[in-house]
């Protein structure tokens, strides 16, 4: 499997230099800025971007399956991915997954694009992940 569509977004990648050196809490905050909105708020591209990266995390922490990751961010996610597994992460991150796929600026981009169906099964596919 090639690496995911979610970290085709400059927001992502960004994202992903805070992961580095902050592993856990640049997690955390990703999902907790999400989790904090009210369910039916519209989520902005940057936040719904790194609340998909910090997902990918959680799964891949879960799974041990890396090939949805950059190979630029497998250093960083090796060096945190214990204290990622270790944290209760997974129901949150479905929920904020679940939000981004019903109501968010990156869902709408996808829909006016080319690449709607393809994002739309990326972020499912991060959501079976996630409930594993």
């Amino acid at each position: 499997m090639a690496a995911s569509v979610t970290f085709e977004n400059d927001d992502a990648v960004e994202w992903l230099e805070a992961f580095e050196s902050d592993g856990l809490a640049s997690v955390q905050t990703a999902l907790d800025q999400l989790l904090e909105m009210e369910a039916t708020d519209y989520i902005e591209g940057t936040d719904a971007a790194h609340g998909l990266a910090a997902a990918e995390m959680v799964a891949a922490a879960r799974d041990d399956d890396t090939s949805r990751l950059p190979k630029s961010a497998l250093g960083g996610f090796k060096e945190h991915k214990g204290e990622i597994a270790d944290a209760d992460l997974a129901a949150g991150a479905r929920k904020v997954v679940a939000r981004i796929l019903k109501n968010s600026e990156l869902k709408d981009e996808a829909e006016a694009g080319d690449d709607a169906e393809e994002w739309v099964d990326n972020v499912r596919e991060l959501l079976e992940r996630l409930k594993g």
